[in-house]
C-alpha cells in the first residue's frame, strides 16, 4: 500500500511540476528538438565543464575513443564523482513525436569503457544543480559487470529511476507513511526529469578501491520510442527475451547416416557460399583491395592488447543521430563511422578470400586481418549481453558477418573467439527469436527472417563445436523450416499464402518476397536428399510462390505492386537462381516446370539445360491467361508478350505503403489501376518517374489534386484499406477474369474527400479488356475527378495516336463515344460511352517519389518530363457518373477503326449493364459472362438470378454446356485468423448437371432452378463444368 500511494502521489507532483514549468519559446523549436547534443571529448576545453570530486581525476586520453581520437579518461575511488555541467532541454514525448513524426522520445546515451569486469554499478544521475552530495532528480544504474566499449542509453521520460524529495509530500502524514491524519512529517516523494537540466553526475563504483573508466560521445537526441533495449547492463522498459532453442525429434535414421548427411550439408553449405551468385552482394576477393579497405577502418592492437579503430555501428542506429539536423562540426567525426554493413561485407569478402585463395603467405594474412576485425567488434560491444542501446533490423547490416564467420570457423577457433562469435550472434539475433527459437509459431514465416538472417541462422548452427548437440540444432532448423513454409498463417502475418502471394507488413509485399526467396529455395536445395529434406508441404508452397511470381513479373512487376518503392519494381533477374535451386530440390528427381521457368529467365537454351538438370528440358513459355491474386487484390492477364496487373484495395489488403521519405504521393496506386507492361524494363516503355503525374496511374478513378495536397497527410506511415472486404479479381478457366472494385473514401483523413465514390469492373479476355465504371461521385460534383486511360514519358514510347493522326500537341484535345486511341506502346483505347476526355503530349512537372537523402523536411528534387496521356473527365457529367471503354492489346489503327466504324452501327463488343446490386458484363468476342455482385441478392438475367453475398461469377456456354466460376474476394481473415472457407450460393435459372465436379463446389438442381454452393477460401476462385 505504501509503494502504491507513493507512486501515484510521485505521478501526480510530476505531472504538476511538468504543467507549471515555463519553456522558453525557441526551445520548443522542432529543429532545435531534432538536433542531437553532441560532447564528443576532442579538446581539452570539455575539462572545464566538469567538477570533479574527491578522489577522482579526469585527462583526455588517446588511448582509447568513440568519437574523434580522444576521449575522457576518468581515475577513480571508491564512490568518487564526477559531474558535467551542460544545458539540455528535455523535450516530452509529445513533442518529440511532433518533431519526428511518429512515437519518439528523447534518449539519453553516452559510451563507456571498462577495462575490468566490476560486480557492482556505476550510478548517473541528472538534474538541476547536481552536485557530487544532492540527488538529481532522477537517474540509472549500469551494470559493470563488462570488459570493452559499451552503448548505454535510455528514455529520459520513461526509464529513469526517480530520485526522492525529502518532505515533499503532504505534511501531517503518520509515521508508517501509510496516509495522512496523523501528526507524523511529511513523507517523501519521488521527483522526474523535469524540462530543463544542467547537470550529470557519474559516481564510481564501491566494490572495488580504484579503477579507470574512458567515456565518450555523451549525447541526448530524439529517437523513435521502440528502440532503448534492456541488457545486461542497464534496464529499460523494453526487454527483447533471448533466443532459447526448441529441439525436433531427430529423424529416423541411423546415427551414422545422420553424421553423414550432417557432413553432407555443411560441405554443400560451404561450396554454396563460395560458389553461387547472391545479387545482393558484391564479391571482391582481390587481396590488395582488400588490404587496402582494412586499412582504411583503422584497426591496430598495440603491445598491451590495446585495440583501436573507426567507431563501427549498424545503419539503424544511425537513426538515433538525426544526422539531417546535426551540427557540421558533429557530423564530421559521425562520418568517420563505420556502418556495420560495410564492416561485415569486408569480413565476408575476406573469408571467401580466404577459403578461394591457394597462396598461403595472404592466406595468413586475411586470416590475421579476419581475427583482428572479430576482436575490434568485440571490443566495440558487439558482444553477448551488449544492446548497443538497439539492434533493430539486425540482419540488414550483421547478414554477411554470420556467413563469414561460418567460413571462418577453423581461423576463429585457432583465435579462441568461435564461442564468443557464436555467443555475440545468438544473442543480437533476439530481435527475431520467434524464428530462432525454432518453435512453430504464427510469427514463424517471416519474410524479413528469411530476407536477412535464414541462411545466417543456418551458418550460426555450424559454429556449435559438439557434433551432437549440432545435428539436433541442424535437425531441429531443418524442421522448423518445413514447418515455417508450409504453414497457413493467421491474420495479416508474415508467409506464404495459399493464392501464392506472400506477405509482410500485413499485406501482399513484393519488396520483402522476392529478396526472400532465394533464401528460401536455397534452403531447400542445401537439404535435399538427405535426413533433412523439406516436407513435400513445405516446398509445394514454395514452388507455388515462385510460380506465381513468374506469373505476375514480365519480366519486371508493375507499379501497383511495388509497395512504398513504385519505380523500384521487382524483377525475375534477381531470384533466377531460386528457380533452379529448387528445380534440383524436389527430391532427387528435378522439377522441370521450375526447370523450365528458370530456363526462360536466365535465357538459357534447352542444350544448355542437360548440362544444368542432366536432362534436356525446354524452356517455358510466356504464361497466357488470367490469374487471380486477392491475398493482394490483384488479377494478371496475360496475352502474348503483354501483361495487365489489375489492382484494387479493401479492408484486408492495403491500397499504398506511403512512409516519413518514401511513396510520398502513391495513394491511388490500388484505385482499380490496369497498368499494361510489354516484356521489357518499365523505363523502356514509357514508365518513368521524372515528370510522372502521380494522379494518373493508368486504369484509376481518382480526384486528381495538386502536389501539396496529393501528399499524405500523414507525416508517417500510411497504409490505406478500404471500407469492404469485397474488393478484388475472379478467373476462369485460367484464361479469362474480372476484376470488381468499390472505392470508398475515408472519412477522416485531409486532402480525402469522404464522399468520393467508385464502382470499377473490369472483364478481360485475349486481347482485349472491358472497361466499365458507374457510381462516380465526389463532394465537389466530380470536378477534377478522371479515370486515367494510359501516362507513357516520351523518352522511350511513340506518340499518342488519335483517330489515325499523332499527337503531338501540348494542347489537350478532347474526345468522346465513338473515339479511338492507340498509346506509345501499342495498346488501344475505343471509347465506347463516355461524354468527355483529353489526349495530350506535354511537358510535365513533378517531384520525386523518394528524396536523395534524408534531411530537413524531406525536399526532393523536381523533376520533368514530356508525357503523352489520355484521360476521361467526370466533371462535365457530375455525380453518378459513369464511363465504359474497350482496351486492345497489340492495337493497330486498322484494327481500332473497324471497331469504331461497328461500334457507330450499334455493334458494341459487349453489353452492359448496371443494376443496383451488381454489373453485369458480357463479352460478345469471347463468348464470357461477368458478374460483380456489389452486394447480395437478385438480378435481372437470363442465366444468374442471385447469389447470397457480395462475390464475383462468370460463365461461358457453349451449347448445352457451362463452364462456371465463383468466388468472394473477402479473405475471412479478422481478428488474426486462420482463412476458413466461406460459402458463395449462387442460383441459376434451368436445370443444370454437374458434367465434370469439383469438391469445392456442389450443385443442386430442381425443376426450374439450380443452386451451385462454391467454398471460398482465401479468395481463390472454384470452377465446374455443369450442362443441361
Amino acid at each position: 500500500m505504501k509503494k502504491s500511494r507513493l507512486s501515484v502521489l510521485a505521478l501526480a507532483l510530476s505531472a504538476a511540476l511538468a504543467a507549471g514549468s515555463s519553456i522558453a519559446k525557441d526551445t520548443n523549436d522542432p529543429h532545435q528538438i531534432m538536433q542531437a547534443k553532441i560532447e564528443p571529448f576532442v579538446t581539452s576545453a570539455v575539462l572545464k565543464d566538469f567538477t570533479v570530486g574527491k578522489g577522482s581525476q579526469l585527462s583526455l586520453s588517446s588511448l582509447r575513443s568513440i568519437t574523434g581520437k580522444t576521449s575522457l579518461e576518468w581515475n577513480w575511488q571508491a564512490g568518487s564523482s564526477i559531474v558535467f555541467h551542460r544545458d539540455y532541454y528535455v523535450p516530452t514525448d509529445a513533442e518529440s513525436f511532433q518533431a519526428l513524426g511518429r512515437k519518439a522520445t528523447p534518449l539519453f546515451s553516452f559510451f563507456i569503457y571498462n577495462e575490468t569486469p566490476i560486480d557492482d554499478y556505476l550510478v548517473v544521475d541528472l538534474g538541476q544543480g547536481v552536485t557530487a552530495y544532492n540527488s538529481g532528480d532522477a537517474g540509472l544504474r549500469v551494470k559493470l559487470n563488462f570488459k570493452g566499449w559499451r552503448a548505454i542509453g535510455v528514455s529520459l521520460n520513461n526509464d529513469m529511476e526517480y530520485r526522492e524529495m525529502a518532505g515533499a509530500g503532504t505534511a501531517g502524514g503518520t509515521q508508517d507513511g501509510s496516509g495522512t491524519g496523523g501528526d507524523g512529517p511529511a513523507f517523501s516523494l519521488a521527483r522526474g526529469i523535469g524540462s530543463n537540466i544542467d547537470s550529470v553526475r557519474f559516481t564510481a563504483p564501491s566494490a572495488v578501491k580504484k579503477g579507470r573508466f574512458f567515456i565518450d560521445h555523451i549525447m541526448l537526441s530524439v529517437d523513435d520510442a521502440r528502440y532503448q533495449w534492456s541488457d545486461y547492463h542497464v534496464k529499460t522498459r523494453i526487454t527483447e527475451p533471448e533466443v532459447k532453442y526448441k529441439y525436433s525429434p531427430l529423424p529416423n535414421v541411423s546415427s551414422a547416416q545422420l553424421h553423414q548427411d550432417l557432413n553432407t550439408v555443411e560441405q554443400r553449405f560451404k561450396q554454396f557460399l563460395l560458389t553461387e551468385n547472391d545479387p545482393r552482394f558484391k564479391e571482391n576477393i582481390d587481396f590488395k583491395a582488400l588490404q587496402k579497405i582494412f586499412t582504411s577502418f583503422n584497426i591496430q592492437k598495440n603491445a598491451d592488447g590495446v585495440i583501436t579503430g573507426r567507431h563501427v555501428l549498424t545503419g539503424k542506429q544511425k537513426n538515433r543521430y538525426q544526422v539531417g539536423h546535426m551540427r557540421a562540426e558533429d557530423k564530421k567525426y559521425f562520418d568517420e563511422y563505420i556502418d556495420l554493413a560495410d564492416y561485415s561485407t569486408l569480413m565476408y569478402n575476406i573469408s571467401l578470400a580466404y577459403n578461394k585463395s591457394h597462396n598461403n603467405k595472404e592466406r595468413q594474412q586475411l586470416a590475421k586481418m579476419y581475427v583482428l576485425l572479430s576482436e575490434h567488434l568485440i571490443d566495440q560491444g558487439f558482444y553477448k549481453g551488449s544492446g548497443l542501446i538497439t539492434t533493430h533490423h539486425w540482419g540488414y547490416s550483421s547478414r554477411w558477418w554470420y556467413l563469414s564467420a561460418f567460413l571462418m570457423k577453423d581461423v576463429l577457433a585457432d583465435a579462441g573467439l568461435q564461442s564468443t562469435i557464436y555467443d555475440a550472434l545468438l544473442w543480437y539475433a533476439r530481435e527475431f527469436k520467434d524464428s530462432f527459437d525454432m518453435v512453430l509459431t504464427p510469427d514463424s514465416s517471416n519474410l524479413d527472417y528469411y530476407n536477412t538472417l535464414a541462411r545466417q541462422h543456418f551458418a550460426l548452427l555450424f559454429l556449435e563445436n559438439n557434433v551432437e548437440e549440432r545435428g539436433r540444432l541442424i535437425s531441429s532448423f531443418a524442421n522448423y523450416i518445413s514447418g515455417s513454409l508450409s504453414q497457413t498463417v493467421p491474420g495479416t502475418k508474415d508467409g506464404l499464402r495459399p493464392d501464392g502471394t506472400a506477405w509482410r507488413h500485413n499485406g501482399n509485399y513484393l519488396g520483402y518476397s522476392f529478396p526472400a526467396f532465394p533464401n528460401m529455395a536455397a534452403l531447400a536445395y542445401l537439404f535435399s536428399g538427405t535426413a533433412f529434406a523439406l516436407k513435400e508441404a513445405a516446398y509445394q508452397n514454395l514452388k507455388k510462390a515462385l510460380v506465381s511470381a513468374w506469373i505476375y513479373s514480365n519480366p519486371y512487376t508493375g507499379i501497383a505492386l511495388g509497395g512504398r518503392h513504385p519505380f523500384k519494381t521487382e524483377s525475375l533477374y534477381t531470384i533466377v537462381d531460386a528457380y533452379r535451386w529448387l528445380a534440383l530440390a524436389n527430391n532427387g528427381k528435378v522439377d522441370t516446370e521450375l526447370a523450365s521457368i528458370y530456363l526462360t529467365i536466365s535465357g538459357k537454351t534447352a542444350k544448355q539445360s542437360a548440362v544444368i538438370f542432366n536432362q534436356e528440358i525446354l524452356p517455358a513459355k510466356l504464361p497466357q491467361g488470367f490469374w487471380a491474386f486477392n491475398g493482394g487484390a490483384f488479377g494478371i492477364h496475360r496475352f502474348n508478350d503483354k501483361m495487365v496487373t489489375l489492382k484494387t484495395y479493401n479492408s484486408n489488403v492495403w491500397s499504398s505503403e506511403i512512409y516519413f521519405e518514401e511513396n510520398r504521393y502513391g495513394r491511388y496506386q490500388s484505385n482499380g489501376s490496369a497498368q499494361i507492361l510489354s516484356h521489357k524494363k518499365p523505363d523502356e516503355q514509357g514508365f518513368i518517374e521524372n515528370g510522372w503525374d502521380w494522379n494518373r496511374l493508368p486504369g484509376t478513378t481518382a480526384i486528381h489534386l495538386s502536389l501539396d495536397k496529393l501528399n499524405s497527410p500523414i507525416v508517417h506511415t500510411l497504409m490505406l484499406r478500404g471500407e469492404t472486404p469485397y474488393n478484388g479479381t475472379s478467373s476462369l478457366l485460367q484464361k479469362y477474369g474480372m476484376m470488381a472494385s468499390h472505392l470508398l473514401s475515408p472519412s477522416r483523413l485531409q486532402h480525402f474527400d469522404p464522399s468520393f465514390t467508385a464502382k470499377k469492373t473490369v472483364l478481360a479476355a485475349d486481347d482485349h479488356l472491358i472497361m466499365v465504371g458507374t457510381d462516380i461521385r465526389s463532394g465537389n460534383n466530380n470536378q477534377n475527378v478522371e479515370t486515367t486511360l494510359f501516362q507513357l514519358s516520351n523518352v522511350s514510347s511513340g506518340n499518342a495516336i488519335f483517330n489515325g493522326k499523332n499527337v503531338t500537341s501540348a494542347t489537350p484535345q478532347s474526345f468522346k463515344t465513338g473515339d479511338w486511341l492507340i498509346d506509345g506502346d501499342g495498346n488501344g483505347y475505343l471509347i465506347t460511352n463516355a461524354p468527355l476526355g483529353y489526349v495530350v503530349k506535354q511537358k510535365q512537372h513533378s517531384i520525386q517519389g523518394e528524396p536523395d537523402v534524408r534531411y530537413v523536411g524531406m525536399e526532393r528534387k523536381k523533376t520533368e518530363g514530356v508525357f503523352s496521356s489520355a484521360w476521361l473527365d467526370h466533371s462535365k457529367q457530375g455525380n453518378n457518373a459513369n464511363y465504359e471503354y474497350l482496351v486492345v492489346l497489340d492495337a493497330t489503327p486498322n484494327k481500332m477503326q473497324t471497331l469504331a466504324n461497328a461500334l457507330k452501327k450499334g455493334e458494341k463488343p459487349y453489353h452492359f449493364q448496371a443494376q443496383s446490386n451488381a454489373h453485369i458484363v458480357k463479352d460478345k468476342l469471347s463468348g464470357v459472362n461477368g458478374y460483380a455482385f456489389y452486394s447480395s441478392g437478385s438480378i435481372d438475367d437470363d442465366l444468374v438470378s442471385s447469389v447470397n453475398m457480395p462475390a464475383i461469377v462468370m460463365a461461358k456456354q457453349e451449347g448445352n454446356q457451362l463452364t462456371l466460376s465463383g468466388v468472394t474476394t473477402k479473405l475471412n481473415i479478422a481478428n488474426e485468423k486462420r482463412p476458413k472457407p466461406l460459402l458463395v450460393k449462387v442460383s441459376l435459372k434451368g436445370a443444370w448437371k454437374v458434367k465434370q465436379s469439383n469438391p469445392n463446389v456442389k450443385v443442386t438442381t430442381s425443376a426450374t432452378n439450380t443452386e451451385v454452393v462454391f467454398s471460398s477460401f482465401f479468395g481463390i476462385p472454384q470452377e465446374v463444368i455443369l450442362q443441361k
